[in-house]
């Protein structure tokens, strides 16, 4: 496994644990009341998306090494 694949990997690894992260700042946001979770969530969506973006470019910036 070559660094470019384990680059992409940890990339992915940590948009989905940004997506979880925000699945549960939504529900804490249900079950009590507070602003600062829901902005939290929509932080955790918004670096998920990001770091998707990034993960993307990566990838295609990085094809032709090997």
């Amino acid at each position: 496994m070559n660094l470019r694949l384990v680059h992409a990997m940890l990339i992915g690894f940590s948009a989905a644990l940004a997506v979880l992260f925000g699945l549960w700042c939504l529900n804490r946001y249900g079950q009590e009341d507070g602003v600062g979770r829901l902005i939290a969530a929509i932080a955790a969506f918004a670096m998920s998306f990001g770091l998707v973006a990034y993960d993307r470019w990566f990838l295609r910036k990085t094809r032709t090494l090997r």
